[in-house]
């Protein structure tokens, strides 16, 4: 689904911002789900500034953008400059909208969270669930604009950009392999629905994918994790791990051979 949206969206905008785009912003819902709001809000202002490009090259007749190893000159200054484009040519999302709120997104990353006074509270949690908010929406905005997906479509995909690395699972065509076998079942669970993401995995698939003597071990691993820790949800037969199921796994779990 992502690799469709890269070429949607390359249709109309340079391949390597809408590359500079998505990772900016996996790595900025990484960080927040993580618990590392500092990172977050500096991954926020990385988004932003990989936007304002997008919008030099949506909006400049020779497509020109300021080169991604350069510095922008000045932020303010490109969003007055958009805000007075002609109504006619361009929609009011890339006139106004979007810029306002990377501005307010790099007002917050730029002013916010850098000192406090002692005993103050920090804002730096709310302030990253802003960020959040604003990349997310302005990430969904531009899927809108410049793809075939629907506004709930978009939704989907703006959910799935955040991979799940896990050099030690091999995917052959869709059958997914943990290369130690010395690995724990509950673990092994954990692992693969870790790698899968908001996909998440059926009881089924686990028991296709785990190799063990009786399929229903793999039903009473499944209710011993929801007995500990909560790290596993469940939908009927279909199992997701939690953000504190994805914590364990990148702390307790080796990801790599």
């Amino acid at each position: 689904m992502i690799e469709r949206i890269k070429l949607q969206l390359s249709g109309a905008i340079a391949p390597v911002l809408v590359e500079a785009l998505l990772e900016a912003y996996k790595e900025l819902k990484q960080n927040y789900y993580l618990g590392k709001y500092k990172p977050s809000e500096l991954d926020a202002g990385h988004f932003t500034e990989v936007v304002i490009r997008i919008l030099q090259y949506i909006t400049r007749p020779d497509h020109r953008f300021t080169p991604l190893d350069m510095q922008l000159d000045n932020l303010n200054r490109e969003i007055v400059h958009f805000a007075q484009l002609p109504a006619a040519d361009f929609h009011e999302s890339i006139r106004l909208h979007i810029p306002r709120a990377l501005q307010i997104a790099y007002s917050i990353r730029n002013r916010r969270g850098v000192a406090h006074v002692k005993g103050e509270i920090s804002p730096n949690i709310a302030d990253s669930s802003l960020l959040i908010a604003i990349c997310e929406w302005v990430l969904i905005e531009l899927i809108r604009l410049y793809s075939t997906s629907s506004l709930e479509e978009a939704q989907r995909i703006v959910n799935t950009i955040v991979e799940r690395k896990a050099p030690l699972i091999q995917d052959f065509r869709g059958n997914l392999k943990i290369l130690n076998p010395k690995m724990s079942v509950p673990n092994k669970i954990l692992l693969l629905l870790y790698y899968r993401g908001e996909d998440g995995a059926t009881i089924e698939e686990l028991n296709t994918w785990i190799k063990v003597k009786s399929q229903g071990y793999i039903q009473t691993a499944i209710s011993r994790i929801e007995r500990g820790k909560v790290y596993l949800h469940r939908e009927n037969d279909r199992c997701f791990i939690t953000r504190s199921g994805i914590l364990f796994v990148e702390r307790d779990i080796p990801l790599s051979l």
